[in-house]
């Protein structure tokens, strides 16, 4: 008994290990995971199993946490280990030494981890496999995940045959074509980044240009000058632009993490809802990051496209993608600043998530990168 226990815990730990590091299609096995912990026969054993599968995912967070506070390297296995027994609390409440009388539990359970205030740090969550298994069946496909582990152990032929067939009739749908990415590369040289990422906007063709997340340190009203000839070669050619850039808040030392849409429309600016917790939103620190933001808008309407705008980290968890698509948006934007991760899994999993979100609800995606 111990060492099936064992055995089924290293395969937890591996399944977080090499889901989140691989192509799309990896995600898939995090499924399996929620099934695992429901077929232990304690709740010891149970809570283990969830815990050594979030440490597992959660592993590369250390080292973008010691990137954001590299003086208190000790901080960065801290949060590792308080964020992972946080995520595994919801399976250890609803964990059931008999959960086919109660098949509410798992999907409970994955809800749970998903929804506010789990939501803050719900990364690897299984329900993002919704993607790789029920393609273009948004909220149905969502729902269908979660009831996995129970229909898996009843009817597991029938549910191998209905994700063949969603996924044999699903049709990727292409992005537009009027609208252009461009990634930019981090630099010492801040004007010298600025002005490339300015000249690429006014000599793009593109209807819509898309700029990603640190494009622009700060926004201000001498950015605004300096951008001043571009905005109106925008409007003049009825093109816009969505520029990543970090707005700074008056009266304050905190700033909005933002895309500003500038050009052919009247200027407006979408703020991240989710920053990274401790390292950019700080609710027990100095008031010198990024508010939480979780009642605002999920998308942003730029010309003919409904953009819902994934900011960074919340390409990784699955309440921005959810407030979002219940806004009907027409194309899945991520931008996401890869300066702190690069040395990390996390660009990757970054695009696995947004290619598996597109997936689910049919929409188009398109991702900008500052490297």
């Amino acid at each position: 008994m111990a060492l099936s226990w064992l055995v089924s815990l290293s395969l937890a730990a591996l399944i977080g290990a090499v889901a989140w590091r691989g192509p799309m299609p990896m995600i898939g096995l995090t499924v399996f995971v929620p099934w695992m912990i429901f077929r232990e026969s304690t709740r010891p054993r149970a809570t283990a199993l969830a815990l050594a599968y979030y440490l597992a995912a959660s592993l590369p967070s250390v080292a973008v946490a010691q990137a954001f506070e590299p003086n208190n390297p000790a901080q960065g296995w801290l949060l590792w280990l308080a964020a992972s027994v946080i995520l595994a609390l919801p399976w250890a409440a609803f964990w059931n030494p008999d959960s086919s009388k109660s098949p509410w539990r798992c999907p409970a359970a994955l809800i749970l981890s998903a929804i506010p205030p789990f939501a803050l740090i719900g990364w690897a969550s299984p329900l993002t496999s919704a993607g790789v298994l029920f393609p273009g069946t948004g909220f149905l496909g969502l729902l269908a995940t979660a009831l996995i582990p129970t229909v898996w152990t009843a009817r597991p032929f029938l549910l191998i045959f209905v994700v063949a067939v969603a996924n044999l009739i699903y049709s990727a749908p292409a992005p537009p074509s009027d609208i252009q990415v461009v990634n930019t590369k981090e630099s010492p040289d801040q004007f010298q980044k600025e002005e490339a990422a300015r000249a690429a906007v006014q000599f793009a063709k593109s209807n819509l240009v898309i700029l990603p997340e640190g494009a622009v340190r700060r926004w201000t009203e001498a950015t605004e000058e300096f951008w001043s000839p571009t905005i109106q070669d925008l409007r003049a050619s009825r093109r816009a632009a969505l520029v990543g850039a970090g707005v700074p808040i008056a009266n304050s030392q905190e700033f909005q993490n933002s895309a500003i849409a500038i050009g052919a429309i009247q200027s407006v600016t979408f703020n991240q809802r989710i920053p990274i917790p401790i390292g950019m939103w700080k609710p027990f620190g100095p008031a010198d990051g990024v508010p939480l933001n979780l009642t605002g808008p999920g998308t942003l309407q730029v010309g003919p496209h409904r953009l819902a705008i994934l900011i960074c980290y919340e390409q990784l968890l699955v309440w921005p993608i959810l407030q979002s698509a219940l806004e009907k948006s027409s194309l899945i934007v991520g931008i996401s600043n890869a300066a702190w991760t690069r040395h990390t899994n996390i660009p990757t999993a970054q695009q696995a998530c947004l290619s598996a979100w597109s997936r689910l609800f049919g929409i188009p995606y398109v991702a900008a990168v500052n490297g």
